[in-house]
């Protein structure tokens, strides 16, 4: 299915006026006391690179188009969340800025194809996250699938140019920046004559070795400190398996401190991004992270055995309708469930049962998630933050995908 959000197809506008904003403004202005306002110092690329081209970055926070202007200045289109510009006041900012190639999470990258495409024809670079998200747990995600070929069928040089420090800065789980070190550099350039000798697949590891990076790992030997007045607080929107007793959902933090309400398991998160504690199973988020989506991925056979127990739910949401920017809703008191071969909502007023096999797209959005069916396209928000990225490791479980 191909969204229609708006502007997202078409070809870039108002060019003059964005190569403009970005080499005066941004760069000689806004780019400079930004960066040293918000304490993003990256590494500025001083060479010349023919355009167009597309530039890829690992995306670790909600400021890393701070750090890849200020690691690669120039004009070129962003590819981005929809999310973005959402409420009013920050699309038009974001539309004042950037000319950007908007993405509904969840749906096909079709348009985003095309947005590219006649980018690159106008000589105007594209620049995009291939991960499609920000990580949640610290360490970069591979490519999506389809990075490769579409990097191949566009036929522009490629730069990589990764990221590092921006989970310690603003993790995607937490709500407050940390003052800690943050920065970029590119890492390779490489020519389309050197893309067009290698298959997608070889691209693909191509990007995901340029851009990985594991901040635990890096920061246990660089020592930065990511200090916030409550360095848990939210945790439980990317850790809902407890390490001891292995219950879901019953995970909650509190300033520094992370427990279980069911065991009274708890760990303390320090100003160098791991866990401290007495009978502490693990020092970091990621290790964590990758036991929790082992054990979950454990229990399929006996979601199997019972297609129709609800695995995990949420309650008091609200479901939406997407069409365009705008939003219809649809019922302001939902249950979100999900079993072994359905996402189920129900309310006062609707009852959606989407089968998990026809779903063009479950993923995260802030405070729910996104339901892709059918044609139409759903979120279900809750006034509250849960880990809502079980539902998506749940699904990729159960459909029995590689990486989850």
């Amino acid at each position: 299915m191909v969204s229609s959000v708006k502007g997202r197809r078409s070809a870039p506008k108002h060019t003059w006026w964005y190569r403009f904003f970005m080499r005066v403004p941004i760069r000689c202005f806004i780019l400079p006391f930004g960066s040293r306002a918000l304490n993003i110092r990256p590494t500025m690329y001083k060479g010349k690179v023919e355009k167009p081209f597309i530039l890829v970055f690992n995306h670790a926070c909600d400021y890393d188009f701070v750090a890849v202007l200020g690691s690669f200045p120039g004009y070129y289109r962003f590819v981005m969340s929809d999310e973005l510009i959402k409420k009013p006041h920050k699309r038009l900012v974001i539309k004042s800025v950037t000319n950007g190639i908007y993405r509904r999470k969840g749906e096909s990258a079709a348009g985003v194809a095309e947005g590219i495409r006649a980018s690159l024809d106008q000589g105007i670079p594209v620049c995009m996250a291939p991960e499609g998200e920000e990580t949640i747990n610290g360490v970069t995600m591979p490519a999506r699938k389809k990075t490769g070929s579409l990097i191949k069928e566009m036929g522009v040089d490629l730069i990589t140019l990764r990221l590092e420090g921006g989970y310690g800065y603003l993790p995607k789980w937490a709500t407050t920046r940390s003052p800690g070190k943050y920065g970029g550099h590119v890492v390779g350039i490489y020519s389309k004559e050197q893309i067009s000798k290698m298959t997608a697949e070889e691209v693909n590891d191509l990007v995901y070795k340029d851009l990985y990076f594991n901040i635990f790992e890096w920061n246990r030997k660089e020592h930065n400190v990511y200090d916030r007045k409550a360095r848990a607080e939210n945790l439980e929107r990317a850790l809902y398996v407890c390490p001891k007793c292995e219950s879901i959902s019953t995970m909650h933090s509190k300033v520094h401190d992370f427990y279980c309400d069911k065991c009274g398991y708890k760990v303390t998160m320090n100003k160098y991004l791991l866990f401290e504690g007495d009978d502490m199973v693990f020092d970091n988020i990621y290790d964590w992270d990758q036991w929790q989506k082992r054990h979950l991925r454990s229990l399929r056979p006996q979601w199997e055995a019972e297609p129709d127990k609800v695995i995990t739910s949420n309650t008091g949401g609200t479901l939406k309708r997407m069409k365009g920017d705008d939003q219809e809703i649809l019922d302001e008191n939902v249950k979100l469930e999900i079993t072994f071969n359905d996402v189920i909502v129900t309310g006062d007023k609707i009852s959606f049962r989407f089968p998990l096999n026809e779903l063009e797209g479950l993923t995260t959005i802030s405070h729910g998630v996104a339901i892709s069916h059918g044609g139409e396209y759903y979120k279900a928000w809750f006034p509250y933050y849960d880990a809502m990225a079980r539902y998506r490791t749940i699904r990729r479980i159960i459909m029995e995908e590689e990486y989850i």
